[in-house]
């Protein structure tokens, strides 16, 4: 494991090195639970309630920062706000399973994962990530971030390449459309008007990010809500691949700050391949 991060020093702590070994913490306690991650354990902080494997994965990557001595605050969809260090200088922001109503429809066959990432400050715009990342438990791959340096996908077997957005400026019934049903105003303004064009739901933040920044889908439409844990840690990825998140005005939201955007109220947001084809997308649903 990487050498423990040392407040008293100048030393920086190698964020790639922290992300592989949180995912993979997670992905550990993913198939070591097996069925028994399906128990229904406690309420979270949104009133839902949790299943163990939710739980678990986030403990198991609390336990890895606290292991590396990260000086890091973790907001986190189970275990609420947690400071690493008395001091914390980056902000992580963690899901320990996004899609569990995935998992629970087809543990092991359907698409959901662990999704994390950390900022370079505790009060950051979308646009200072450092790193992020999801674990996709079904396959086994880990698709990651880094700041200016790309997105990567990751296999079981440790084979790494570059993913990158698929390009498309064309709206047109070929374009490859997510829309987040869950939100009521996703449904109204988007999925209810969408004349043409043909969407699907795979019910899972993960997938949403994972498939636009692999080029497997062109855009996906969402909103805020629940602390946007999903959306900041998808930015990075987004961003790194090539794409854009941008929201119902067109502007980006990377100047954003996440601790404010969308947290009191529900703001939908558009992630594309690129500029061009959220502007596209805006306009024909206006």
């Amino acid at each position: 494991m990487e050498k423990p991060f040392s407040i008293e020093s100048a030393e920086r702590p190698n964020f790639n090195v922290i992300l592989d070994a949180a995912l993979r913490s997670a992905y550990k306690v993913h198939n070591d639970l097996g069925e028994s991650g399906e128990t229904m354990v406690e309420k979270n902080q949104f009133g839902e309630t949790a299943l163990r494997v939710d739980v678990e994965s986030e403990e198991a990557i609390l336990n890895v920062l606290r292991e590396m001595k990260v000086p890091i605050r973790i907001i986190s969809e189970e275990h609420g706000l947690v400071d690493i260090v008395e001091k914390p200088i980056y902000l992580g922001v963690l899901d320990g399973l996004d899609g569990s109503n995935r998992y629970q429809a087809g543990r092991g066959t359907e698409w959901y994962g662990t999704m994390f990432g950390i900022f370079s400050n505790t009060d950051p715009a979308y646009g200072e990530y450092l790193v992020s990342g999801i674990m996709e438990h079904t396959t086994g791959k880990r698709f990651t971030a880094e700041k200016g340096k790309g997105s990567f996908v990751t296999t079981e077997d440790g084979v790494k390449t570059p993913v990158r957005v698929s390009g498309r400026e064309d709206l047109n019934a070929e374009t490859r459309i997510y829309v987040n049903q869950y939100w009521e105003n996703c449904r109204r303004l988007f999925s209810e008007k969408f004349k043409g064009l043909h969407f699907t739901d795979p019910r899972a933040y993960a997938t949403y990010f994972s498939d636009l920044a692999s080029g497997d889908v062109d855009l996906v439409i969402s909103s805020t809500g629940k602390n946007n844990l999903e959306l900041a840690i998808g930015f990075g990825l987004i961003s790194e691949a090539g794409g854009t998140v941008v929201d119902q005005e067109g502007e980006s939201i990377v100047h954003k700050k996440f601790l404010e955007f969308g947290q009191k109220e529900l703001v939908p947001v558009v992630a594309a391949t690129n500029a061009t084809l959220a502007q596209k997308l805006i306009r024909h649903v206006a």
